[in-house]
């Protein structure tokens, strides 16, 4: 069983490039929270983020948002094995997967 406070670090202050994606593990979480915090458009206008997970059917959109300043945000997902975010643009962001117990 997995820590009630277990998380999966998706990125870390990480520069995203155009249509990039980074993943993390999400396996035995109860119920999958992905918390997002914008840090830089890095010279972009605005940038859209896409919240994915990866079921055993396929790949799902949970949540996709346009971003045009410094933003913090928190999307639940399904139970999954994997979490995927893609930048658009590129831009400067730190993720997270963290278990949601409740």
């Amino acid at each position: 069983m997995v820590a009630w406070d277990a998380s999966s670090v998706i990125a870390d202050s990480a520069s995203f490039g155009a249509d990039e994606t980074k993943t993390a593990s999400a396996e035995g979480y109860h119920t999958p929270a992905v918390c997002v915090a914008l840090e830089d458009l890095e010279g972009n206008a605005d940038d859209t983020l896409t919240i994915e997970f990866v079921g055993a059917a396929g790949t799902y959109r949970a949540d996709q948002r346009t971003l045009s300043s410094t933003d913090t945000y928190v999307v639940t997902v399904p139970q999954t094995d994997t979490v995927r975010v893609t930048s658009a643009n590129g831009t400067t962001i730190s993720a997270e997967a963290r278990n949601n117990p409740r």
